[in-house]
């Protein structure tokens, strides 16, 4: 991780009650002075609605630019990233707005599923061209303070014609959400009344990992959570509470996901990719 400046640079915001029921979280940055930063991305399990009006974000993955604002557009849609190595790229002063989608928000609200995001940056508008009109909306939105663009986001998504999804496909996320992802996927099929084929294999197209990676993920991302908040901690505990079966199951999970060991990485861990990822659980 390079990062010549580092200033905390988001900070979460209320997300308006119009787009509650497909967003978890809003996260703002608002920095004056200039930036010229690079922040490991780690995966949370969640999709990001990105709007940057002012400085320059980049996307990389494995060393490849796949999203650049200058080029691309202010607007972005990112997916999931598995055990890819990802880099954001955060450039001159910043005007960013961030939200994370529930884990079917994209597809509600959107129509774009997890598949067609998944390691493929894009703006909204090129991934469903019916959205052009929508997101011009928000393109040509004048200088303007931080709540009123919020504001905006929120009167333009929430017009958009709604996408469904199954039923039984919320009720299975909402399960693993519930246990933080330690739980079998075998349990949730039987307990919902799912053919379990079919269910892994629409839940990769609409999520863009397979319901065990999620699963994992939303696991780490809990014990990532309680390190961060314990500062280190006992290991031992934060295992046992993140439902492995020992610490050093956990530990080496946690170098497989996240590229270290829970203390080397910790040693490294700055305030952005702590906004990311170790309030996602929170």
């Amino acid at each position: 991780m390079t990062n010549k400046s580092n200033p905390d640079l988001f900070r979460p915001v209320a997300v308006p009650s119009s787009l509650q029921p497909y967003v978890r979280r809003a996260l703002v940055a608002n920095a004056d002075e200039r930036v010229d930063m690079a922040v490991d991305v780690r995966a949370t399990g969640y999709h990001y609605f990105g709007w940057v009006w002012r400085g320059r974000w980049q996307g990389e993955v494995d060393g490849e630019t796949l999203f650049d604002s200058d080029v691309d557009g202010r607007l972005s849609l990112t997916g999931q990233i598995g055990k890819s190595v990802v880099t954001a790229r955060m450039q001159r002063e910043i005007g960013q707005i961030f939200l994370e989608f529930s884990a079917l928000g994209h597809v509600q609200l959107l129509g774009i599923t997890g598949a067609q995001v998944l390691k493929n940056p894009k703006a909204p508008h090129v991934l469903n061209p019916a959205l052009a009109p929508h997101m011009e909306k928000i393109l040509k939105a004048k200088d303007m303070p931080i709540d009123a663009r919020m504001g905006l986001m929120a009167d333009v998504l929430s017009r958009l014609p709604k996408h469904s999804v199954p039923d039984a496909m919320i009720l299975a996320i909402d399960r693993m959400e519930a246990a933080d992802g330690n739980i079998r996927i075998s349990e949730i099929v039987t307990e919902i009344g799912l053919a379990e084929r079919k269910f892994r294999t629409d839940f990769e197209t609409l999520i863009g990992l397979t319901p065990k990676i999620f699963c994992k993920t939303l696991q780490l991302n809990r014990a990532f959570n309680q390190l961060l908040m314990d500062n280190g901690g006992d290991l031992a505990g934060v295992a046992a509470q993140s439902g492995f079966s020992d610490q050093a199951h956990f530990t080496r999970a946690f170098g497989d996901f996240m590229g270290k060991a829970p203390a080397a990485y910790l040693e490294d861990v700055e305030a952005t990719l702590a906004r990311f990822v170790g309030q996602s659980r929170g």
